[in-house]
């Protein structure tokens, strides 16, 4: 779970202002789960925001602060203002990740060509039609894929079959990938929506459910069992030694873990960091 999740609490449900969330993400930085912890993930507009709430918090010669930015339409807008960030806090922070909304099939080249080369770029994708020929769009292009696991109303999430069927793909054609939102939880149950008392609830992906499948995905677990993974509800389910990973009566072994977390399954975005921590802790796996 080595830098498993990117920290996006300027994003709903949390949706925090810019310096309650930097000043969060520099604690995290400064906590024993700091080994967890991935990139900051900023709307490329609030760049030179962060910079001015961020820059406070840092010294320099101390390791710089990784930061995935979000954009919209404009790549080449969004290319500049990178570039402009990086030369100006050298150092101190780097935008070395870009997180694509989602763009429609036959356009990702296109949407992502004005981005420095230098950047990792996710794309994110639909999930309600077989992924197939967007997937090898987005690796034809040099990218990476993105996977929308949730959001604060209910039928923003996908089904089991859709995230499966997502994972299988991205296993067959050799596509890393990262999920964004509604991970909160380890494991798949009924969850609030929101931090608001009396929240709605409604079944939640976890994301050891995904992550678990990306890592059965690379040793050819079927569609059928990958959807079955990630619908698990039962954390019991998941068993861990030093030498191998179980669900059920299917086992991989580390070295095949480790392999999927950094060429398949390499991250989640998640508006609380505290809250996936905590969680692992009570099931007694942190």
């Amino acid at each position: 779970m080595r830098r498993l999740v990117d920290y996006a609490g300027l994003f709903p449900p949390a949706a925090l202002p810019m310096d309650g969330a930097v000043r969060r993400y520099a604690e995290h930085l400064a906590s024993p789960d700091a080994w967890m912890l991935g990139r900051f993930v900023v709307p490329v507009e609030r760049l030179d925001e962060f910079a001015e709430a961020a820059v406070p918090l840092t010294n320099e010669g101390s390791d710089a602060w990784r930061l995935s930015a979000v954009i919209g339409a404009s790549a080449a807008d969004a290319g500049q203002r990178i570039r402009t960030f990086n030369a100006t806090h050298r150092g101190r922070f780097v935008v070395d990740v870009v997180e694509c909304r989602a763009v429609t099939a036959g356009s990702v080249g296109a949407s992502i060509g004005a981005l420095p080369g230098e950047l990792r770029i996710f794309v994110e994708l639909p999930l309600l039609d077989d992924p197939r020929h967007m997937l090898t769009e987005i690796r034809s292009a040099g990218a990476w894929a993105k996977m929308r696991t949730g959001g604060v109303t209910s039928d923003a999430f996908p089904s089991a079959r859709e995230v499966g069927r997502f994972i299988a793909r991205t296993s067959e054609l050799l596509v890393p990938f990262k999920a964004t939102a509604g991970l909160h939880h380890p494991v798949c149950g009924e969850y609030p929506l929101t931090y608001e008392d009396g929240a709605p609830q409604a079944r939640m992906f976890g994301f050891l459910n995904i992550f678990a499948a990306a890592a059965f995905a690379q040793v050819r677990a079927s569609e059928r069992v990958l959807t079955e993974i990630v619908d698990e509800t039962d954390a019991s389910a998941f068993r861990f030694a030093d030498d191998e990973m179980v669900w059920r009566d299917h086992k991989v072994s580390t070295r095949q873990v480790a392999s999927a977390r950094s060429s398949l399954g390499l991250a989640f975005g998640s508006c609380s960091f505290q809250e996936p921590a905590d969680s692992l802790r009570e099931l007694g796996l942190l």
